[in-house]
């Protein structure tokens, strides 16, 4: 029996590393397949930030509760000219500088990994790939890289590329959004993407030595935990070794937000989360890493669920919830 009730992501590095380790989250300027070139379009749940980190939001620091959806600029796709390119690469050394200098005051030692994280950050050529993955990872030593992608943009050489880092990190990772291990639900959102197209890209990476971390939305329309029971199979089925649980977050600027406006659509409280969240815990071996249990949206873009608490209250109780129920991760398979 394990001491802990679920394996988290925080134990697992260390455990891994000897050491804390922390991410420096970057935004390698990318646009995504599923996103028009002015910016419009994209997954019903997504806005045009793109899941940028938030200390790299800069324009939107202390700004109080927004539902504008044109408060920031829409992502246009970057043209692949030399000027472009280097003003890309150029911001990428200032968001690392920015990022280390935020964790050299907040924590005194450990670990770094690099992450791609905003939006599909295979999206474009290989060469122009490798170029901005190249300054990135020149910037230090690093425990991992971690590139946060589509299936439908994880092509064999696009893995090659990141399978070519192994002698710079310790381990590989790509996240990719499964979000639903259900196609209608996947149609629905607009995901434009199967549950096979997942399944075939984790193939692909595992045969390369990449590990994959899926991320999953709990509480999509229409879904319950019938649904989320077919999530976990997915998930089990893929073998991902490391697993991203989001609640459903209405987000200003998402189509999402347009259904909510209207009166069509909920998102689950805090209380439902949880209880979503022990269902797909229990049906996941504890071997898998679990990185996060909710979603990280600054509060001035979250139209709901506006009372859900912060994540770090979240974790305490669902400790609390697990522990009074007895149950643990995995402990149903």
């Amino acid at each position: 029996m394990h001491d802990r009730r679920y394996n988290d992501y925080a134990t697992a590095l260390e455990q891994t590393y000897g050491e804390k380790v922390y991410r420096i989250g970057v935004d390698g300027g990318f646009s995504c397949p599923n996103r028009n070139a002015d910016g419009s379009g994209g997954c019903s749940y997504c806005d045009e930030t793109g899941s940028v980190a938030v200390y790299h939001r800069v324009s939107e620091q202390n700004k109080g509760f927004c539902f504008d959806p044109h408060s920031t600029n829409p992502r246009r796709l970057p043209e692949d000219t030399e000027e472009s390119l280097s003003k890309r690469k150029e911001h990428l050394l200032w968001q690392i500088d920015r990022a280390k200098m935020f964790l050299d005051r907040r924590y005194d030692t450990g670990g770094r990994s690099i992450y791609f994280q905003a939006f599909t950050s295979t999206y474009g050529r290989i060469e122009i790939l490798k170029q901005l993955y190249d300054v990135a990872l020149s910037t230090g030593s690093y425990r991992e890289f971690i590139v946060s992608t589509r299936s439908d943009c994880l092509q064999l050489e696009k893995i090659n590329l990141i399978a070519s880092y192994k002698g710079q990190v310790d381990a590989l990772w790509v996240e990719l959004g499964l979000q639903s291990g259900n196609d209608t639900t996947l149609h629905t959102i607009a995901r434009n993407e199967t549950v096979n197209d997942f399944l075939e890209a984790c193939t692909l990476a595992h045969r390369s030595g990449i590990h994959v971390c899926a991320h999953i939305i709990l509480g999509l329309p229409g879904e319950s935990f019938d649904e989320i029971d077919k999530t976990a199979e997915v998930l089990v089925k893929a073998g991902v070794e490391a697993v991203k649980i989001h609640n459903l977050h209405i987000v200003a600027g998402s189509r999402l937000f347009e259904e909510f406006k209207a009166g069509l659509l909920t998102a689950p409280s805090m209380e439902r989360h949880l209880a979503y969240t022990i269902h797909v815990l229990r049906r996941l071996p504890f071997s898998m890493i679990i990185e996060r249990f909710t979603s990280d949206t600054p509060k001035h873009r979250l139209a709901a669920p506006r009372d859900f608490g912060d994540k770090h209250g979240f974790v305490r109780c669902l400790n609390l919830e697990m522990e009074r129920l007895d149950v643990r991760q995995g402990d149903l398979l």
